[in-house]
């Protein structure tokens, strides 16, 4: 049923927004990478009039949104013109860059689930190939490990290649080098590529990758936690020290009494307590875990 949607949702946006999008294609050739990286299965001409068709449907719904809301609360006019002029242009731009991104991003998870997976994926590649097992056999069992997150799927992709379109393992290889979003991970399909074509040593070319990758993680794990040290700094100086110097402050100054920037010195202690410094930690965080490399 969803398939089916989707599947007519393509053919109508193509249908409205197909002409324009040809004439505005170089506006979104960036996308085309991403696409392919993303694993999204779906052509840049198609995903670039999907974009305008949700854009579209989101700004006819805001505005009647808008209108039912005016009906129901009586705005006043002014208000009213000036929700219906803004509202539905802001969720619409909001649609059409949210639905841009989404590939960038979906990519570059995609990318870190590989590169964070990689060095142990390549100790475990080492380790069948050297028992004596076929690199096509290789990477359908190493399809089967959900452990390894994005390298599984890139192995069901190889497999599927092999068993299902018939390609040799070295087209397979090939052809998802080219679509996978991760430089480390492209290196080793070529290596691997290579080797098998020219009948090279696989097991030696695995180790070698193998310590390498493990070597450069380590080298990530101790640069972030580095990094994290100076954010702990951070952290107590502005969200720790600074907060309660200020509510000091504010503590004495409630015994004279007054005002600070036309507000009570109790209505700033309440603002401070509960509203900022709770955010400031939010954003704080949400920071963190955004930097986070994963390792």
């Amino acid at each position: 049923m969803l398939d089916s949607f989707i599947s007519w949702y393509k053919k109508l946006s193509v249908r409205v927004f197909g002409k324009i999008v040809d004439q505005n294609i170089e506006s979104f050739r960036t996308l085309k990478t991403y696409l392919l990286a993303s694993d999204m299965m779906i052509l840049l001409r198609t995903w670039a009039s999907m974009i305008f068709m949700t854009a579209l449907i989101v700004y006819i719904t805001s505005i009647s949104v808008v209108v039912i809301s005016h009906l129901i609360f009586q705005f006043e006019m002014i208000s009213f013109i000036y929700y219906l002029m803004f509202v539905p242009v802001l969720t619409a731009s909001f649609s059409f860059m949210f639905f841009y991104i989404y590939p960038i991003q979906k990519s570059k998870t995609i990318m870190k689930s590989i590169e964070n997976n990689l060095p142990f994926a390549l100790a475990h590649m080492n380790a069948i190939v050297s028992s004596g097992i076929p690199p096509e056999f290789m990477f359908e069992l190493l399809a089967g490990f959900k452990e390894y997150g994005s390298i599984s799927k890139q192995s069901e992709s190889i497999v599927k290649n092999i068993k299902g379109f018939g390609m040799s393992s070295v087209d397979a290889l090939n052809n998802v080098s080219k679509r996978t979003p991760s430089p480390n991970f492209k290196q080793v399909l070529l290596g691997i590529s290579s080797t098998i074509e020219k009948g090279g040593d696989l097991s030696s070319f695995l180790k070698e990758m193998s310590e390498k990758s493990l070597f450069d993680y380590k080298l990530k794990r101790e640069k972030y936690l580095k990094t994290l040290s100076t954010y702990a700094d951070i952290y107590t100086a502005f969200i720790i020290t600074a907060p309660l110097l200020m509510l000091s402050a504010l503590v004495m100054m409630s015994v004279i009494g007054g005002q600070v920037l036309g507000l009570g010195i109790q209505d700033i202690l309440f603002l401070i307590t509960w509203i900022i410094i709770p955010a400031m930690n939010g954003v704080f965080l949400t920071f963190v875990h955004i930097t986070y490399p994963g390792v």
